[in-house]
């Protein structure tokens, strides 16, 4: 039976193949390893201005600020940063602290802050200042005359310089120290060398009236006091208070000052008048209820070094001086924080 062998080999063959086959395509067998996972990465780092953001304003309810958000990195995926108070907000006069976070989508999270600190600057409540006077209200300097000296002594001119003056001086100070208003501060300087008190008040009203100041600074006399305790002196002293009378009528502030103290030179009034007009316009300012700036006692220590060689005009660090007390006495009556 010769077919028959044949087909019974064929059929084991086909056996055989598939036995050998099989292990391959068995859904028992063992399958490929997965791939790795993907790396993580690090966690986030938040980095915030260490130096914190420092403004100023005249606002009393504080200042809008907008700042940068902080940067980070690491983290995985999307990574949101979130501050509070957020960028945008009013931040009140003071320190403030503002924290943030960043978060990634595995929910990891890093913080960190800075402050932000608004300071409030200081104003004037009044800008307008009218420096009323005679030559030491002008500026006026004792230069000596180069190579003149007349019998052993040395001869001087007077010189008017305006920018040394006390009031140019003052509106400079005034203008840097309040420097959001310093297009709207003024010290008009209306001294008049030579001038005597008693001859002032026309001029006086029709400076307020240019003027229109909301304050005023009075220093006349010293062409008056060399006149007597009881002359000319006196009668200065009635036409201050008359000025200064004048001007609270108006509204208006007034300060008062004494004469500045003298030394020995061409000019120099002796010191028993020099503190009885100052005592005078202590009196003055007390009744007007005007407010008295001392320049006398406050300028004597330094007399030395502040008062010219005539012995009566100030130098210009005299002047400066001056401003410097004027200065203080409107800081103390018109700032505003």
């Amino acid at each position: 039976m010769p077919i028959v062998k044949h087909q019974a080999v064929r059929l084991a063959m086909v056996a055989f193949v598939a036995l050998l086959i099989a292990p391959a395509c068995s859904p028992t067998g063992p399958t490929p390893p997965p791939p790795p996972p993907p790396p993580v990465a690090d966690p986030p780092r938040l980095s915030c201005p260490l130096e914190g953001i420092s403004r100023a304003t005249v606002n009393a309810g504080g200042l809008t600020i907008s700042y940068d958000t902080p940067s980070v990195t690491g983290g995985q995926g999307s990574v949101s940063v979130s501050c509070a108070p957020p960028s945008g907000e009013n931040f009140p006069i003071g320190a403030t602290e503002v924290k943030c976070t960043a978060t990634d989508t595995l929910n990891r999270t890093d913080n960190c802050a800075f402050t932000v600190t608004v300071a409030k600057l200081a104003t004037l409540s009044k800008v307008k200042y009218f420096a009323f006077g005679d030559s030491i209200t002008a500026g006026e300097i004792t230069a000596p005359v180069s190579g003149s000296i007349l019998n052993g002594g040395l001869i001087t001119k007077q010189i008017v310089v305006p920018g040394a003056s006390y009031p140019a001086v003052l509106q400079r100070t005034l203008q840097g120290r309040y420097a959001s208003q310093a297009s709207q501060i003024s010290v008009a300087n209306f001294g008049l060398g030579g001038e005597r008190t008693v001859n002032a008040r026309d001029r006086f009203i029709a400076g307020l009236n240019t003027v229109r100041p909301e304050v005023v600074i009075i220093l006349e006399g010293a062409n008056d006091i060399p006149g007597g305790e009881n002359g000319a002196a006196s009668t200065a002293a009635s036409e201050v208070r008359a000025m200064a009378d004048e001007a609270a009528r108006r509204g208006l502030r007034v300060f008062i000052g004494t004469p500045v103290p003298g030394k020995p030179g061409s000019r120099q009034i002796s010191t028993f008048l020099l503190l009885d007009y100052a005592s005078r316009m202590r009196t003055v300012a007390a009744q007007s209820g005007a407010t008295l700036i001392d320049f006398y006692n406050l300028m004597l220590p330094e007399v030395d070094r502040l008062i010219g060689i005539d012995g009566l005009h100030p130098n210009e660090a005299g002047y400066t001086k001056m401003a410097d007390i004027v200065f203080q006495a409107i800081q103390s009556a018109f700032e505003v924080r």
